[in-house]
């Protein structure tokens, strides 16, 4: 393994004007400096997904060490990779379609744990010849774009989170804040999703259904959006609980096969 000190040559060139990045003067197979590491992980936290063209699909092992730039790795759905040899997970359109897997929804990762995953990168080994892109959403944008009088609503709000529209998932469920800080930026996000919020805690049935919806449509505003099609070579990661994600299910054609690794996280606060 080298180590590269990249800080010189990094920089960040925004995606969009409110979401996503593509970071430039990062090697594949290189460690960067503490420096320049620290430097990605906040530009991650202030963009919410980063793209990286690194010219070639990496390997099992490279992409497991470019992971490692931005914390401790976990395997899908939290299980631990055995060491960088093992291949990595796939998300692979023949075993997992998007549709009757809810990945085509608006969803942060791991909503029903105690620890979700900070972040999550994915990087394709086959791609189809058009469609299958994905998506990310921006959860400051979402939050700052409410009025005050709804913030002072939601603020102080807690979530339950469960896997009950999700069936294939073993059953579980947490609680977290409606709105967290973010320990790096210092900005408060939306926190909840489609696929995983049950219900507000504090409000009525009928007014957790009535406001949850409305939030999981206000997600869905495309001024918060930033859309990849995706190309050998290219490595997205984004954090997993400033930005939600999704799946372009629009019948993609050809094999769509992307590695898939996680970033351990803490607890999210408020």
């Amino acid at each position: 393994m080298t180590t590269a000190t990249m800080k010189e040559n990094l920089s960040f060139e925004r995606a969009t004007g409110v979401i996503g990045a593509w970071v430039h003067g990062v090697e594949l197979g290189s460690t960067p400096a503490a420096a320049t590491a620290e430097k990605l992980i906040r530009g991650l936290h202030e963009h919410g997904v980063l793209f990286f063209d690194v010219g070639r699909v990496p390997t099992s092992p490279e992409f497991a060490q470019f992971a490692e730039i931005f914390g401790e790795v976990e395997g899908k759905f939290g299980q631990r990779i055995a060491g960088r040899t093992e291949e990595s997970p796939y998300i692979d359109n023949e075993t997992t379609p998007m549709k009757k897997y809810s990945t085509n929804r608006w969803h942060y990762d791991g909503g029903p744990l105690e620890f979700p995953p900070q972040a999550a990168l994915l990087t394709p080994v086959e791609v189809p010849k058009t469609g299958g892109d994905t998506m990310w959403a921006n959860m400051y944008a979402a939050w700052d774009a409410l009025s005050p009088r709804y913030q002072r609503m939601l603020d102080g709000l807690e979530v339950l989170n469960n896997n009950t529209r999700l069936q294939f998932l073993e059953p579980k469920e947490f609680v977290h804040p409606a709105v967290p800080t973010d320990p790096i930026t210092g900005r408060k996000f939306l926190y909840v999703c489609e696929n995983y919020s049950q219900r507000l805690l504090g409000l009525s049935d009928k007014e957790s259904e009535s406001v949850l919806r409305f939030l999981f449509d206000h997600i869905n505003t495309p001024e918060f959006h930033v859309r990849l099609h995706w190309r050998p070579g290219i490595i997205a990661v984004w954090e997993e609980r400033i930005t939600q994600h999704r799946a372009v299910a629009d019948g993609a054609v050809g094999p769509r096969k992307l590695k898939r690794l996680t970033i351990k996280g803490p607890r999210p606060v408020a």
